[in-house]
């Protein structure tokens, strides 16, 4: 039953040449890589286990080569419970996120009953999720290098503590991870959300070259979406007393 995934398998979204998109309501939150040339860096993975195995099966067997780093952008389930499926990469968080996932609620009893409260097909893929930890954590800053074209992964707070983003100067992409949720209010229900900070950090993105965003939810978009979220949490900011 974990391992069935309903109609087609998951498709890729060409972004820029180097960069893909996995769009797909099975994943439970959006997926993305940057194809170098000896390997594949991922940039979130989903939240169910049978569909972020078929996120590494379709990346492999499209570009044969490996996934050798996953970039998990913050702590939230539904980044987090699909990592299961990559256990063997080079699993890269923000220095914030290791407390943050062994804080989170939903790894506990009470927490893996509110999935299966909340999604009707929970217990076919709750029982495969695994807690996996970074080994590698970013302060600030860190760059993935292939060849000549670095992947910058930054420390971003806002929509949580944690939260990290990625850049691609070179083909001029951001994932963006749930700073962004495209065409959609964004969530600010974390403990450790920080509007200021969200706001400084959709300030500083403002000022790169940015062609194309793929969001933690929504479809991919470009820079005009960047100013859309900082608008409306200004003037959610403007307008709460």
């Amino acid at each position: 039953m974990a391992e069935r995934l309903p109609h087609d398998g998951i498709v890729l979204q060409q972004v820029s040449p180097c960069t893909v998109a996995a769009i797909d309501p099975r994943l439970g939150s959006n997926a993305a890589a940057v194809i170098f040339d000896d390997f594949i860096v991922a940039v979130d993975v989903g939240m169910r286990p049978f569909a972020s195995r078929e996120f590494r099966r379709v990346l492999e067997g499209s570009y044969q080569r490996p996934v050798r780093f996953v970039c998990v952008t913050h702590y939230h389930a539904d980044h987090a419970f699909g990592l299961g499926p990559f256990k063997d990469c080079a699993i890269i968080g923000s220095a914030d996120i290791v407390p943050a996932l062994a804080k989170s609620p939903d790894w506990t009893l009470e927490g893996q009953k509110r999935w299966r409260a909340t999604d009707p097909e929970g217990g076919a893929w709750l029982d495969e999720v695994e807690r996996v930890w970074p080994s590698l954590l970013v302060h600030g800053r860190l760059d993935i290098v292939g060849g000549e074209q670095p992947l910058e992964l930054r420390a971003s707070p806002g929509h949580t503590q944690c939260s990290l983003c990625g850049y691609f100067p070179a083909e001029k992409v951001l994932f963006a991870g749930d700073l962004v949720f495209a065409g959609q209010v964004p969530f600010a229900g974390d403990d450790t959300a920080d509007p200021e900070q969200w706001i400084s950090t959709l300030k500083s993105w403002v000022e790169l070259e940015v062609a194309h965003v793929i969001p933690g939810h929504g479809p991919v978009s470009d820079a005009t979406e960047i100013a859309r979220q900082l608008e409306f949490l200004e003037a959610l900011r403007a307008n709460t007393l």
